[in-house]
């Protein structure tokens, strides 16, 4: 109830401030005393601090309102000076049989050496990519990805996440989830901007955040990951202080790197309402979604967007290849135009080859073959964890502390019995040949220097190699102990 009158009151404002706009111009046209007309800018200017506290704070409320209409308000200045660039948006355009082009500047593909490619399975299938196949994986496409790949993108995500209206949302291919996500800070960031994330953060995004110098507002997590109500709380504090708010939060729901949690639907739902009440879209990063070990998939942000909030991104880097580069990124039609605009004037579009190659792929399984591919996956990793988990057992619990990951790749270990795990990671378990990652890179620096967290991947390391590293590194431990380190 508190939240529609202050919304009213904002409204009223916005009334007034409209008011003085006029009476400024009437200023302008009248001649009045210097000092009244002063007051009246002055009045403007108040006016236009609550019209802007009234866009961010206002109670979105679903039930009156809906689905966001306009996103100019999450756009920064860079996003809004971008214009679609002539030449790329002529390559959406479809040429019939008889049409004669001398527009783009396109090679013509009889100057290629390529005459076919072919792949094979490990199942002992195979396809070929030739003829007018090849000839379009060779050539510009269009940057929003290629068509068949597109739309089986879109059945894939109806499937999974649940029926989306494609005449509001839009889907568009990437270079891995990464492109994605260096996109969308790209058009909603400014230098200082706040932003919400979890602590630990993956290193990949503290990196691409770093240029922008946010104020971070770190969430902590616990087994269940972030927590909701301290997010609510960080909020109303900066409400309060009169604080700008956040028009984003990165939130890695599922297997997080580095710490291999999953967010609990509960808190996923809290979350949403969260950002629905305090109006900042989500930027579901979520490569691992595939590689989660729980008994069940959790539901994914995207699939209980219904105002238009969510920007999903996902990668096939963890299930098929993380060298053909090929993700996607999903989420309402002007945020996904706005990061086709940027695509457009920087790599232009995805590589064609592997386009193609994932296309023909998903078309030879269909969405069975592509399930029962998953499920191999999950079982490679689950072993791998387990093996893991196992040795850690075996030789690092004296020394150490750790969750069982419920997805991923990634254990994430705590050694109370150090202050510090910098020098034993980067100094002491190099000599012994041994590389485990600080904690130190996974904080955005919101910890205290020192830090006594270790990452450790399973994905590569095999059985008996697990078994030796983590005996290795229990030794490495217990020395740095003894020598005071």
């Amino acid at each position: 109830m508190f939240a529609v009158e202050v919304q009213r009151s904002f409204t009223y404002i916005a009334g007034v401030f409209k008011m003085s706009l006029l009476f400024v111009k009437v200023a302008n046209l009248i001649s009045i005393d210097r000092t009244n007309k002063k007051l009246l800018q002055t009045l403007v200017s108040l006016c236009q601090k609550c019209n802007d506290s009234s866009t961010r704070m206002a109670s979105h409320d679903t039930s009156q309102q809906g689905r966001i209409t306009d996103y100019n308000y999450f756009f920064n200045t860079k996003a809004r000076r971008r214009m679609p660039s002539i030449l790329r948006e002529l390559l959406k355009k479809p040429l019939p049989p008889q049409g004669i082009t001398f527009g783009v500047g396109v090679p013509n593909v009889q100057t290629f050496p390529f005459q076919e490619i072919s792949v094979k399975l490990k199942n002992g299938s195979s396809y070929k990519i030739d003829g007018k196949d090849l000839e379009v994986a060779l050539q510009y496409l269009p940057s929003l990805g290629y068509p068949p790949l597109l739309k089986q993108l879109q059945d894939l995500q109806d499937k999974i996440h649940g029926p989306q209206d494609w005449t509001k949302q839009s889907l568009m291919v990437t270079s891995g989830s990464s492109e994605a996500m260096a996109a969308v800070f790209d058009m909603i960031l400014t230098h200082g901007d706040p932003i919400i994330i979890a602590i630990p953060l993956y290193s990949g995004v503290a990196e691409m955040l770093r240029p922008y110098n946010p104020q971070y507002i770190g969430l902590e997590q616990d087994k269940d990951g972030v927590q909701p109500h301290q997010l609510r709380r960080l909020l109303e504090e900066r409400v309060q202080e009169d604080k700008p708010l956040p028009k984003l939060m990165y939130i890695n729901p599922t297997a997080c790197n580095p710490t291999g949690r999953n967010l609990s639907l509960q808190r996923r739902k809290e979350l949403y309402k969260i950002a629905s009440e305090y109006n900042f879209l989500i930027l579901e990063d979520d490569p691992y979604y595939f590689l989660s070990l729980m008994e069940e998939d959790t539901a994914s942000l995207l699939s209980m967007d219904v105002e238009g909030r969510v920007i999903r991104a996902e990668s096939f880097s963890k299930i098929l290849s993380s060298g053909l580069r090929v993700g996607f990124v999903t989420g309402p039609s002007p945020l996904i135009r706005q990061i086709e605009l940027h695509i457009q004037v920087s790599t232009l579009h995805t590589a064609g080859v592997p386009q193609v190659i994932v296309s023909k792929l998903l078309k030879s399984w269909d969405h069975e073959g592509y399930l029962q591919h998953i499920e191999q996956v999950k079982k490679f990793y689950r072993e791998r964890r387990d093996l893991m988990v196992a040795a850690c057992n075996r030789y690092l619990k004296d020394v150490a502390e750790w969750n069982v990951p419920t997805g991923g790749m990634f254990l994430w270990v705590k050694v109370p019995v150090l202050k510090d795990t910098w020098s034993l990671a980067i100094k002491h378990c190099m000599e012994k040949h041994l590389i485990v990652v600080p904690g130190h890179p996974f904080t955005a620096g919101l910890t205290p220097p020192q830090y006594n967290y270790i990452r450790l991947s399973y994905s590569l390391a095999s059985p008996e190699q697990m078994d030796k590293g983590v005996k290795l590194l229990a030794e490495i431990i217990q020395e740095a102990v003894k020598n005071g380190n």
